[in-house]
């Protein structure tokens, strides 16, 4: 997300930027999903409907959570397989391959189970459609696909998500005043918002970041306290 930011950035600064283009740019970016690699076709406030086109993409570097319920369907008749796995705290489970095609749709509880639609590593050949119904208050987990270890998170929640974004764009323009927003930021109550601010102050100020590792540590998450600990071992 920091180097999607940063082009952006990059380009409103140019005297001669195409608005229109950096328009159409932010555009795809609200309706592309980097991380499972699909494109929102329709959007309201209860869910998504979303597509996958066929491709012929290796392995995933990493495995990711959808929060909430989603229902995945085939399209113009064409099946395809989908590897579940049940979420087990900090780890995967592997479960059963499933064939999704016209007959049988697939129902997915995504607070017990994450799905994978490249499961033998070589892309998909059908497109893929699901329906989501979103759980804003969970983190999108992301897990190592050898070890099926959790390996980091992404905020499901709008106001996380525009703190982070708002973070990125004062760190892309080298604001001056980015650290004063990250010392306001470093009290948010979602884990990715208080680290990514912890970093900005690191930069400028080790002794002022690390007063506030206690703080970070309140919130009780597995993960920021593993970075936490790496950075005071640094």
């Amino acid at each position: 997300m920091g180097n999607e930011v940063k082009n952006l950035v990059d380009q409103l600064s140019e005297p001669k930027a195409d608005t229109e283009n950096v328009s159409r740019h932010a555009a795809i970016m609200q309706a592309t999903n980097i991380h499972t690699g699909t494109l929102t076709l329709y959007c309201n406030k209860d869910g998504n409907i979303s597509l996958k086109t066929p491709d012929n993409a290796p392995a995933p570097e990493q495995l990711y959570s959808v929060p909430g319920n989603s229902v995945l369907f085939a399209i113009n008749g064409q099946a395809y397989s989908i590897q579940l796995y049940r979420l087990d705290g900090e780890y995967l489970t592997r479960a059963e391959q499933v064939i999704v095609d016209a007959e049988n749709p697939l129902f997915i509880d995504g607070s017990k189970t994450l799905y994978d639609s490249n499961p033998e590593g070589n892309g998909h050949p059908a497109f893929i459609g699901s329906i989501n119904l979103p759980d804003r208050t969970a983190d999108i987990s992301v897990f190592a696909p050898h070890s099926l270890r959790k390996i980091g998170w992404f905020p499901h929640d709008d106001s996380a998500a525009r703190c982070l974004v708002s973070l990125e764009l004062l760190d892309a323009a080298q604001d001056p005043g980015a650290c004063k927003v990250a010392q306001e930021l470093i009290y948010h109550y979602h884990p990715a918002v208080a680290w990514r601010a912890f970093q900005m102050i690191n930069r400028t100020d080790r002794q002022a970041a690390l007063s506030c590792v206690p703080l970070l540590r309140n919130l009780q998450d597995s993960r920021l306290n593993y970075l936490l600990d790496q950075c005071e071992a640094a």
